[in-house]
Order: structure tokens, then sequence, then C-alpha cells
């Protein structure tokens, strides 16, 4: 994967992303996302992995939900394209923390990473995808197919 100009995912599946997150307050929700790769990313499966660090502001995978989540989503025939995971009271941009911790889930910087915070009114969401420099990210606009 090498330019990611745009992110579609349906709006049921941005939805479903939300109540995911809701429902793992007060902690951080996390899922694996599988789809194709493009140009554009496609979005087409989202599949919950419990946030073992069961903390409000730093997730961990479980890894054997994690591996079990990657053969579902080779075993649709898609690919993993990135993952979720919630703030549940800060923004929908990537943390220090989430810096520091993509070198343990991109380190090549191959994955978009979507990220839902329920701070504020309205829950947001948005997609990111860590630049090849340390310590950099790039956003990359999220395009919702009806």
């Amino acid at each position: 994967m090498s330019s990611f100009e745009s992110v579609e995912m349906a709006v049921a599946d941005r939805s479903r992303l939300v109540s995911m997150a809701r429902a793992g307050l007060p902690g951080e929700m996390c899922a694996l996302l599988g789809g194709q790769p493009g140009p554009p990313i496609r979005v087409m499966h989202i599949i919950a992995v419990r946030n073992v660090a069961a903390s409000s502001n730093r997730f961990i995978l479980d890894g054997a939900e994690m591996l079990a989540a990657e053969d579902e989503i080779e075993a649709a025939g898609l690919e993993v394209v990135g993952l979720a995971h919630s703030h549940p009271a800060s923004h929908a941009e990537p943390s220090q923390i989430d810096l520091a911790d993509a070198e343990i889930y991109d380190s090549q910087n191959q994955f978009i990473q979507v990220l839902v915070s329920l701070q504020g009114f309205a829950p947001a969401v948005k997609v990111w995808r860590y630049g090849t420099k340390s310590g950099q990210r790039c956003a990359f606009e999220m395009v919702l197919k009806s």
C-alpha cells in the first residue's frame, strides 16, 4: 500500500464503530479492519478485538483475538487494511501514546487507523495513517459511502 488519498467506509460501519466505542466504555474499544487496499482503501469488515489494557487512554490488542480476526478477514477474501480504536474522552486524533504504540502495530506504516472520539456532543470518526518518520502522522480524508 503506497498512497492513501481516501478511505471508503459505509455509513453503517461508521455507526457500528461508534456503537462499539460506547459499549466499550469506560475503556478504549479496539477492532481490526478488513477490506481492499485500493486506492481508495475500502473498509468492508470490522472485527472487535479485546483491549487487554482495559484503559481509557491506551489499547493493547489481545494477541489471540487479533490472530483469529486476521484469519477471519483472510477467509473472507479480504486483507487487513487497518485497525480502529476509540478515545472515550479526547479528540479523534492520535495521542502521544498512540504514536509510540504505532511501532508495535504498524512499524512499516502500511495500515490506516480509524479513531472514534466520544468527546463532546456528537461522536467523531477520523482516519489516520502514520508517516514514514518516527513520531510523524499524516491524516487522509475518509469518504463515507451511502
